[in-house]
This record gives structure tokens, sequence and C-alpha cells, in this order.
């Protein structure tokens, strides 16, 4: 099989690129947790090829990753590291075709470089270690483009002439005679095509921008063949056509059984402009997805001047249809993407992943020009002093930032995927009877069970999209009734529940007392309270000149360690308050030392000073959570105001703060 990738003298650079390849991305594979769209790959491939179907049916990801993940799972398990594992094989094989196209398409220089550069990407890193169809559809777009290389007649692609009788030889690339005809052998590269074509569609409908750069690549051509007269262009026309064709019928009936779904697909992010969508897409394609777009600016720049350098025309027609296909490939789906957006906005970097492959390869050969003999003895003389200088900085950059971004990946937790992992499993170190977890986005379920060991019983709200309020808030209440506390994982609630029903319910009745993000996602702890506003105690304090504490209402219950100390202030504006003021609550044992306590604006941040009205009553439900291992004892409840923007503590009488009462903890 190796040989296959092996016909050049210098294999010694290509094994190091494969194997670097796979220790990038094999290492540190289990060390972030599964994400949400993880945890739905899982969920779907463990299930029988009839529901697989009927599930992508339904979605906008089509099946095949689906399978290919449900005939691995009973080989490999469900670990983490197993489930993952499947993505590291087609990324390292991705590498192994990006390296073979570019020697195809140029010589042995460019394709070594190419593969070093696909290799160390952190964009292809980055999907080669998610359970996900991305880097699956990046290898089916080279496999398929590696196949496209090996067809048509001796104008329209290369191949080396030991292969078979020659035809018409020329020289070519790496100085080796190549000839092209559709024989036999070209025949099993034209079925190559077909099911690759096929195969990358079947993966993910952006497979198709693809096909359509290649098509393209086609036009330009048939173009050049035709002026040039060349012979056997139509026996070349029929050929690809018919490929077309037959790819095109065997993802028909997928088309037609779930092609509906993409026009009732939201939008996915906000509007863009061209010029932004080409400077992101230009980061993520250098540093990939675990670099600040600042810091990678001069990184981002160094490979476009590499990119575009390795644009640079020849005098031979076919090398200049060679640099086409490659800037077809990779700036198609970009135009693609933004074509779509015009109407719906739609930027995914990993959607543009599939281009990749082409930009590595033409920011090689722009490298091989620039600076030749990286690896080999180059035939050309070296670029001269300073412009020497200027290309080993240009190269410099364009190899330390992806090792600074690829670090980021794996040792920086700003990066790292969404922590459910550590959400559930803080959820089961801390049940009880009577805890309920509510989640808020319907694909969550599946990574949650993925990670949770204990009994509590699951509520998955909005149960349906776009949420009825009514309804939306009769199940909130029902699930307050059936529960003692609530752990809440929110994710994407501007798609789950754009009114914020949920949230807004929650704050009415329960009391939050901790929300704390973990990636993407966001962990809140609620308080359930009986009777919550039974026995309230009237006060009357003055919070500065515009906020009045007319009464509270504090659980009178003895609580335990690990439980939700339950609050209810009721506030008064005096007049529209001029700042957003935070409250606080705290719990203070017998040295005044703070054991627990919770900070936020009013009505768990719904509710900003800034928007209350003179005369207005507001009632602002807040949780203390008391950490399990809190001493026994009687500990003091002590709220107060501080400015949201500098902390200064808003005057109640000669002090700061009030004291409510003394609660009981056992």
């Amino acid at each position: 099989m190796i040989d296959f990738f092996l016909k050049h003298k210098n294999q010694f650079w290509l094994y190091v690129a494969l194997l670097v390849a796979f220790a990038l991305r094999a290492y540190k594979l289990d060390a972030q947790s599964l994400w949400n769209d993880e945890g739905t790959s899982i969920a779907l491939a463990s299930r029988s090829i009839d529901a697989i179907i009927s599930g992508a049916a339904r979605d906008i990801h089509p099946p095949l990753y689906y399978f290919i993940l449900h005939f691995w799972i009973p080989f490999a398990g469900i670990t983490e590291y197993a489930i993952r594992f499947t993505s590291v094989i087609a990324g390292v094989l991705t590498v192994a075709f990006v390296f073979r196209i570019a020697y195809v398409f140029f010589d042995e220089e460019v394709a070594i470089l190419a593969a070093y550069l696909a290799a160390f990407s952190p964009f292809a890193i980055y999907y080669s270690q998610e359970t996900r169809m991305y880097i699956w559809l990046t290898l089916f777009a080279a496999i398929s483009t590696f196949a496209l290389t090996r067809l048509g007649d001796s104008k329209f692609a290369i191949r080396n002439s030991k292969f078979a009788p020659s035809v018409r030889n020329l020289q070519f690339g790496n100085g080796e005679n190549y000839e092209l005809r559709i024989t036999n052998y070209d025949l099993r590269f034209w079925i190559v095509y077909i099911v690759a074509t096929a195969a990358m569609l079947y993966t993910q409908y952006v497979g198709a921008f693809v096909v359509i750069a290649q098509n393209l690549a086609f036009a330009v051509w048939l173009v050049l063949a035709l002026r040039d007269h060349r012979a056997n262009v139509w026996h070349s026309v029929g050929f690809w056509s018919a490929a077309q064709l037959i790819a095109g019928l065997i993802f028909l009936p997928w088309y037609l059984l779930a092609g509906g779904q993409l026009a009732a697909w939201p939008s996915i992010s906000e509007p863009f402009d061209l010029p932004t969508l080409l400077w992101r897409v230009l980061n993520v394609f250098s540093v990939g997805l675990t670099m600040g777009a600042n810091a990678a600016a001069g990184i981002a720049i160094a490979f476009a001047i590499l990119f575009f350098v390795g644009w640079r025309r020849t005098r031979d027609t076919n090398a200049d249809w060679v640099i086409a296909t490659l800037a077809l490939w990779t700036i198609t789906p970009i135009a693609a993407m933004y074509i779509v957006s015009l109407s719906r906005p739609a930027y995914n970097p990993k959607f543009l992943l599939l281009a990749t492959p082409a930009f590595y390869i033409l920011a090689a050969r722009g490298l091989s020009l620039i600076y030749p003999g990286v690896f080999l003895h180059h035939r050309h003389a070296p670029i001269r002093t300073p412009l020497r200088w200027l290309a080993f900085v240009i190269a410099a950059f364009a190899a330390a930032g992806p090792l600074t971004s690829v670090q980021n990946y794996y040792g920086d937790a700003r990066y790292a995927r969404d922590d459910y992992r550590a959400v559930v499993h803080f959820i089961d170190a801390h049940a009880r009877a009577g805890d309920a977890i509510l989640i808020d986005a319907p694909g969550q379920i599946d990574v949650v069970r993925y990670y949770h060991r204990g009994d509590q019983k699951l509520f998955l709200l909005p149960r349906m999209r776009p949420p009825d309020p009514i309804a939306t808030r009769a199940d909130v209440d029902e699930m307050i009734a059936q529960s003692q506390r609530v752990f809440a994982i929110f994710y994407a609630t501007e798609q789950s529940d754009p009114q914020n029903i949920i949230g807004t319910r929650l704050a009415e009745r329960a009391f939050q007392a901790r929300d704390e993000w973990r990636g993407d996602i966001r962990l809140a702890i609620y308080g359930i309270a009986p009777n919550a506003r039974a026995n309230t105690q009237t006060l009357g304090a003055k919070l500065g000149d515009e906020i009045v504490l007319t009464s509270f209402h504090l659980d009178p219950r003895t609580t335990r360690a690990g439980d939700v100390l339950t609050l209810t202030l009721n506030w008064r504006a005096e007049q529209t308050p001029t700042a957003r003021y935070k409250v606080f609550a705290q719990l203070l044992n017998a040295e005044n030392q703070v054991v627990a306590q919770r900070d936020a604006e009013p009505m768990n941040n719904l509710k900003p000073t800034t928007q209350w009205r003179a005369g207005e009553l507001i009632a602002d439900n807040i949780g203390v959570f008391i950490e399990p291992g809190t001493p026994p004892g009687d500990y003091r409840v002590m709220v107060g105001m501080y400015r949201a923007d500098n902390g200064a503590r808003l005057p109640i009488g000669e002090s700061d703060h009030l004291i409510l009462g003394t609660i009981q903890v056992r």
C-alpha cells in the first residue's frame, strides 16, 4: 500500500511527515471532553442502520460517517480515545494524499513541503481529534481530486509513463515523462473518482463545493484543449460527463429523501462581508482555531504570500491548468459559503476544511519557489540576499505559527472543547435524592447520557422548536414541582430558546445559586423553596438615593452542606437608577469569614437596575450554594448592592450591608 505513495527517491521525509501527522493527531486524543455534536455522533452511530438513516434524514448531515462509526464501535469500543481514533486515521491518510497530489502536480520537494504543512496544520489536527465527519470529508475530497489527476487525455491530467504504454510524452513537474489516455488503468481511477465523489457527498452536503470546483477546473481544461486543438477532447468530455452523472445518480436518492432539510435550516452565524470572511478563513487555514486573530496576523500574511506565489504561471498550459485546479479547489468553497450567506449567514470554518489540501499544496509550491532546497538539493540557484532573507522570514513565520497554535490546542484551556465531562462529573459528585438535570438543547442529551452515572431525572426543554411560551412555562413549573435542586446545562440558547422562556421562568420560580461557563456551555444550580413568598419580613432599608429593600423572605429551614439557601429580596425603585448594580448575598461564620456567596444583577442578570422604572417593584430570588464540607454551625446572612463597573457598595444608613438573620447548617 505504501509503495503506492512512494514513487520517488526520498522516502525518508515522507515517512517522517506521516509519523509526525500520526503523533500529533493521537497525542492527548482523550484529554478533552466530548462535546455536544460528538455525543450526537456516538448516539446515532450506536443505533441500527435503519435508525441511522432516519436520524440523519432529519439533520443536515448525510449518513456515511455514522455508518463508518457504526461498524467501528464493535471493533474498537466506545471510549473517548477509541471513538475518536477513526478521525486520526482519516487525518493521516489526508496527509498522504496531499503528498501524492502535489507530487503528481509538481515535484518531490513541493510534495514533501505540502505533506509537512498538512501534518502540522492546527486546523486539520483539531478535526482529526473529533468524532465528527469533517476530516473524513476532507479525505474523500483529496481522494476524489487525486483520481481526477489521473483521468482524461494527455492534456487533461498527467501520470507517470511507466504505468502504461507511451502515447504522447511530455516533460512536466519533476522532469519525468508523463502521458495520459483512457486505458484500463485509467478506468480504475475513473471508478475511484466516482466512488470518492459519492462518498464525499454522502459525508456532508458541502462536498458539492468541491464537485463545483472540479467542474470549473474541467471547463478550464476544455478551453485550453480546444484552443490547442488537442486530440481526444470529446472522448475525455464523455468520460467526465459520465462520471458526474453516475456520482449524481448515486447521491440522488438521499437528496430526494433528506435534501429538504437544507432549506429549513436556520442561520448559524452573524452576517459578515467578503473581506471579513477572507481574513477569517486565511487565519483558520494558517493557524487553526487556537490562536487569536491579532497574534496570528503576521503568520496569516506569510501564508497568503506563499499561497499566491504558488500561483506563479509557467510556459506550460498543463501547469497552468494544475494551478487553476488547486486555486479553484481552495476558492470555490469559500465563494459558495459567501453566496449562501447572503440570504442565511452560514460561516463555520469546519465546512471549509475540505479546501485546505489545495491551500497547503499551493503554499508549499510558493515556499519551494522563494526558498528552494529546503529538503532536497534544488536544481535552481538559491535566491540571493536580501530577497533570500525575506524568504527566510516568510518561511519562518509559516513554520512557527502552526507550532504555537498546536501548543495552545493541547495546553490552553481557553481553546478546549466544551467540558461536558467536568460538568456531568460535578453533578454526579453532588447528586442526592430529589435532584433534576435540565438540558436546554436537544443535541446535549446524548453527550450528557454518555458521561452521566447518576439516577437524577433528566428534563429536556423546550420540547418543541420554536418553543411555545405557555407550554414551556408549564413544563418548567412541572420540573420545579418534582425537584429540590435543579442542575441546568445551557447551550446555544439563542437557537433552542431565543426568547429565554426557560431562564425567565426559573428566575421567577427558582433560586439560582451558581452560574459558570465551561467553554460554550453554562452550568447553573437552582434551589427550590416551598412557600417562598410566605412569612415575608418588612424592612424598608434604603440603599443610596434610588433603591429601597422593602421586604425579604429567608428560608427558615435548617440546611445541610450541599443545599441551596433560598432568599427573596423585594426591591422598589424610588427613581430609575443611573448605574447598574449587582446584588451580593454572603454567609459569614463566627469569625466574619465568607463561607458562601452569590453575586448577580437582579433576577439572575435579567433585570439590570438601569431598566427599573420609578415606583416599580422587583422580586429578586437569590440562591446561595453551601459547599459540601462546610462545617456545621450558625451563619449570618449578609446582603447589599455594589456598582457593577467599579465595585463601590451602596450605603445603607451608616453601613454598606444588611444582616438579615442567622441560619443553621447541619
